[in-house]
Formats: structure tokens, C-alpha cells, sequence
């Protein structure tokens, strides 16, 4: 199957204000020029995209896409009590069908608003990849161990996960399965050090939340006499696969560590600041270290929208005020990280390519420009209508994709 996207305003190209067209075949860019002709793009759909400027599709590095089922379900709430009174007991009563509605659902919102890969953790992955893969949407849907560090029941998990990945399901391309493991507090040692491993061994990211609260760092401290990430690093399971949520309570130490492993993070601004978990995320001790950072709307329980763009503006916004410096988190770099970075993190197409942190996922060089319509990159593009409000004049086309509400204006 072929597509034709004719007439889209390309932003950050050598041309901007020149129209193109965009081939799309097999699922991948086949060409890029204006007035690309019927002869070459004979039987191809064709949209029209007069008015319309083709930019990359985001990635949300972070989120639990069927707690949109949860959205609105328990609000002005702390985190311990928020997870173990409103949202935990909830999820206690979901049916794999429950899962698939509403990840379903979350698909349809994120692709609303100009994500085209999600990475999850949740609670039933085969539901998350059967809902994901019927919204054609790419997903890389996390193996989750959950084990209330209860070592018998850590163990039953370990062994339903060796046969899980010993006869890996097929949900077609566009759906990937990774490993997951909640949290220090709630996944136990051996499970985490499995999960470190098998990530190893396998090639798969590795999703856990990390130093969220400062109630987590102060119980692993007293409980194991080091920090969540040094204990997660005394484990194996931080490398460069590993993909840390949060991050808002480390020290220097930590970020030296997150740094010399390799590990890549994920921040969730709005999330973090409505449930008020911690400081501002740190950005700039990421940034000088070389980590890579991507950005995440976590669950529609704590966020309430999966709209990536809304986070972006926030992820800005707040590293502007906190720090009273507006120069840093720069709208390129926020882009970069909401999208050329996590590609960086999951490969092009999601494959799980060898993806090491670096200076790359901080950068945005390549985020608006003819590097990501390339031929045969994958079709992961977005369309904003230019003829929005919100949207005209297009200035700075960055800032108007970041502060704008560009994810209203996706057509």
C-alpha cells in the first residue's frame, strides 16, 4: 500500500516555505520533492495536505495507557495513598478486556494529538498489544513485575515471564514487547536482578519508576542503606536499555551513576507536579552529564491527558520558573526530547537497535528538518494545521509546536 501526502509545508527544511510532497510506501518514506508525479506514485492514496506542515510523530517514553479508565478517579491526593486506596484497589478488579478498552482508547488520544509510539507498563501486556496493534498504532508494551516484594509471588512472575518471552506473541510490526519493573518498593531484589539480566541478554528495554518521592528514597535508604538507584545499580538492572521514570530525587551521586551506566530518562512534568512529587526535574544535571532525556505524560490518572504536546509546553514552562532562568530547556531540545530521542532510545522503528545515552537524544538538530523524511525512515508523521489560531504566524515554528498547542491542531 502506498500514500501520498501532496502539498505539506516542511519546518526547519532549506525551504520551508516551499510545498512537498511526501511518498509514503510500505510503511516508510519512499521520496520527498515537490510535485511528485502520478507516474511515480501511481495507484498511491493521496492526502491533501495544502495548509498543513509534516512534522516527526512524538514518543511518550512513559505512560500506563489503560488508566485512562482512571481518569479523574482519584484527584488532590499524596502518591502512597493516591497508588494504595484509589488506584491500586481499582486496578485489582480489571479484566483483560478492561485493559484492552482502555488502552484502546489511549491510542485514539495520543494519535489525536501527535504521538505515534507509546511505551507502557501495565498490568496484562498481551492486552496492551492486541489493543495497540488493532489502533495500528506503535507500541512497545512492558512486561511487568509487580510482586509487593513478596518473594513467592516474585518468583511465580519470574517464571511466567520466561515462558511469556519462550513464545514471544506476534502482534504484528509495529508492536514490541520490553521488561518492566515498578519500583524498588514494590518489585522484589531477586526479580529486579532477573529483569537487569534478561534485558542484557535479550536486547529489550527495561522500564522502571525511579526516585519519584521523597518517601521512596527515605525508606530504601533506611531499608537497604543506599539510594533507589545505587540499589537498583547493586542489582544489574541499571545499563544502557534502561529506561528510569522520574528521577526527581538524586543526588550527584545518583546522576553519576544513571550516567556511567548508560541509562536513559524519562521526565513527567505534569504528572510529577500535580501529585507534587518532588522538586522540579533536574534537567540540567542530565544535560551536562550526557544522559538522554525523553518525556512522558505517565497514566491519564495522574496527568489527566496523553496529549504529549501539553507536556512538552509544561516540561519548558517549568524548568524556565523553578530555576528562573528562561534559557534553559530551549524549545529544540524539548522537541528533541519528545521525539528524535526516544527513537534514538527504541531504534527507528522501535527495534530495539543499540541505543547507548549520548548527546544526540538531547539535541533537536534533526527534529524539524528533511532528516526524519528521509528515504526509508519509517512514515511515523504527524500533520498540524497551520490554519489553527493557535498556529498563525509561524514565526518560530519550534516555539509554535511546543507553547501553541500544536496537539489541538493535528489534523
Amino acid at each position: 500500500m502506498s500514500l501520498l501526502i501532496r502539498g505539506a509545508v516542511v519546518p526547519g527544511s532549506t525551504e520551508p516555505g516551499t510545498a512537498r510532497d511526501i511518498l509514503i510506501e510500505g510503511g516508510r518514506v519512499g521520496l520527498v520533492a515537490p510535485g511528485i508525479g502520478a507516474a511515480r506514485a501511481s495507484g498511491a492514496d493521496v492526502v491533501d495536505a495544502s495548509g498543513m506542515a509534516a512534522v516527526p510523530g512524538l514518543v511518550n517514553a512513559h505512560a500506563h495507557s489503560a488508566m485512562t479508565l482512571l481518569r479523574g478517579a482519584a484527584e488532590d491526593m499524596e502518591l502512597g495513598p493516591w497508588l494504595s486506596e484509589a488506584i491500586w484497589p481499582r486496578e485489582a478488579r480489571m479484566s483483560p478486556e478492561d485493559i484492552y478498552w482502555g488502552t484502546r482508547l489511549a491510542c485514539q488520544e495520543m494519535l489525536r494529538t501527535g504521538t505515534t509510539l507509546c511505551h507502557d507498563m501495565y498490568l496484562d501486556p498481551r492486552a496492551v498489544a492486541e489493543a495497540a496493534r488493532d489502533s495500528g498504532m506503535r507500541y512497545v508494551a512492558g512486561y511487568a513485575l509487580i510482586d509487593g516484594l513478596d518473594e513467592a509471588r516474585g518468583e511465580a512472575q519470574r517464571e511466567a515471564c520466561d515462558a511469556f518471552f519462550a513464545e514471544l506473541p506476534d502482534y504484528g510490526s509495529l508492536v514490541r514487547f520490553g521488561l518492566a519493573a515498578h519500583s524498588v518498593y514494590a518489585t522484589c531484589a531477586e526479580s529486579l536482578r532477573y529483569l537487569g539480566r534478561l534485558s542484557s541478554e535479550r536486547g529489550l528495554p527495561l522500564h522502571v519508576h525511579l526516585s519519584e518521592t521523597e518517601a521512596e528514597n527515605r525508606d530504601c535508604k533506611a531499608s537497604r542503606g543506599m539510594s533507589p538507584t545505587a540499589y537498583l545499580d547493586s542489582l544489574g538492572a541499571l545499563g544502557p536499555r534502561t529506561l528510569a521514570a522520574h528521577c526527581l530525587w538524586l543526588d550527584e551521586r545518583d546522576w553519576d551513576i544513571l550516567a556511567e551506566r548508560g541509562v536513559t530518562v524519562a521526565h513527567n512534568p505534569v504528572s510529577n507536579m500535580k501529585l507534587a512529587s518532588g522538586p522540579a526535574f533536574d534537567y540540567e544535571a542530565a544535560r551536562s552529564r550526557g544522559i538522554r532525556v525523553l518525556l512522558g505524560t505517565d497514566g491519564a490518572a495522574s496527568n489527566n491527558s496523553l496529549d504529549l504536546y501539553a507536556d512538552a509546553k509544561i516540561a519548558g514552562l517549568l524548568q524556565k520558573h523553578h530555576y528562573r532562568d528562561p534559557t534553559r530547556f530551549p524549545v529544540g531540545a524539548i522537541l528533541g526530547a519528545a521525539s528524535k530521542a526516544g527513537y534514538a532510545f527504541f531504534g527507528a522503528d522501535a527495534g530495539f537497535a543499540p541505543a547507548g545515552a549520548g548527546s544526540e537524544g538531547l539535541l533537536s538538530e534533526g527534529f524539524l528538518s528533511e532528516g526524519f523524511l528521509s528515504e526509508g525512515a519509517p512514515a511515523d508523521i504527524a500533520l498540524i494545521d497551520l490554519s489553527k489560531p493557535g498556529m498563525s504566524p509561524v514565526c518560530d515554528a519550534a516555539a509554535n509546536l511546543v507553547y501553541a498547542g500544536a496537539g489541538a491542531a493535528v489534523d
